[in-house]
């Protein structure tokens, strides 16, 4: 059982760090090209989201930095 959640645990941050990285990748571009990237907005998306956002990314953040530190 202690396999399952670790196994679990690898698979939700490797997510997480994917996610993170294409979100920034489409913040990127959408800076880059000042246009929506096929109908999707990251940046009117985070802007609409205020706080909330930049607090989801803020922990999920500070969870990745801890778990890298406690390898």
């Amino acid at each position: 059982m202690n396999n399952f959640f670790n196994t679990l645990q690898k698979q939700l941050v490797e997510l997480i760090s994917f996610g993170l990285t294409f979100l920034c990748l489409g913040v990127i571009v959408q800076l880059l090209i000042n246009d929506k990237l096929l109908g999707w907005d990251p940046v009117g998306n985070i802007q609409d989201a205020g706080p909330s956002f930049i607090g989801v990314i803020a922990l999920v953040v500070l969870y990745l930095l801890f778990q890298k530190k406690a390898k």
